[in-house]
């Protein structure tokens, strides 16, 4: 009986494992379609790629896919696979006209002008403090910065009191994450427990972690029985639950 459950438990954990795989090679033309229009906008662009909203591309995940303009233009957008090489398409793209797209730079420059100058609150160093000094409530103080300026720091004290700096900090500085060591609940090499639930049923394995984590960061692990590679997300100091295989 014990028998016949655990076959059943690995059959589905296969079966899952290969349908989430073969799930993540497709992306359909209305998903590539709001890919590419997203990845334009980043470029400062406005277009409409003219891609079948109702076709299937098999072959490669929505994460490896690679945006480009075709001959120096984006009036042809050239779509290629990191990983699959004969994965390989070009479309035509409706670009807006010259007053249009000026209107945007226009609008754009506003917003960026406007955002260059808005502020927030971030904690701020009273004193120097060295490499490996901790962090306490007396060493900090609120003070306005502009947000253009400000990515990464801290506005509240609870987050950084008790934690350690990885380098010198002169008086005035902006504390922000990359100045203190993460609190990592997983390191590299450390013995873990990976736990994917099916159903009502919980799988548990042991494993090695392959890189340090902190809660809810995504890493990869290496099953200590079958030898394959999982990814998943940190939960504990022990324990990380699946998101996918990766062979």
């Amino acid at each position: 009986m014990l028998v016949k459950k655990a076959l059943l438990i690995i059959a589905i954990w296969w079966g899952l494992s290969l349908e989430s795989i073969a799930s993540q090679e497709k992306i359909t033309g209305s998903s590539l379609t709001k890919l590419v229009i997203d990845h334009l906008k980043e470029e400062g662009l406005s277009a409409q790629p003219i891609i079948n909203k109702n076709r299937v591309f098999t072959g490669c995940s929505k994460d490896e896919i690679i945006i480009s303009k075709r001959d120096g233009s984006w009036k042809t957008i050239n779509l290629r696979c990191k990983t699959n090489k004969s994965w390989n398409y070009n479309f035509r793209n409706k670009l807006p006209t010259a007053n249009y797209a000026q209107n945007i730079n226009k609008s754009h420059n506003f917003l960026e002008n406007n955002s260059s100058q808005a502020k927030v609150e971030v904690l701020i160093l009273k004193n120097s403090k060295l490499k490996g000094d901790r962090i306490e409530k007396t060493d900090l103080i609120l003070s306005k910065k502009k947000a253009v300026l400000s990515k990464g720091a801290f506005s509240d004290f609870e987050s950084v009191l008790g934690k350690r700096l990885i380098k010198n900090l002169q008086k005035g500085a902006t504390l922000k994450t990359n100045h203190l060591k993460p609190d990592w609940l997983v390191h590299k090499n450390q013995k873990i427990i990976i736990e994917h639930k099916i159903g009502e049923i919980y799988v548990k394995m042991e494993a090695i972690a392959l890189s340090n984590g902190a809660k809810g960061d995504r890493i990869l692990a290496k099953n200590i029985s079958s030898k394959k590679i999982v990814e998943g997300f940190v939960e504990d100091s022990r324990k990380m639950s699946i998101f996918r295989k990766i062979y």
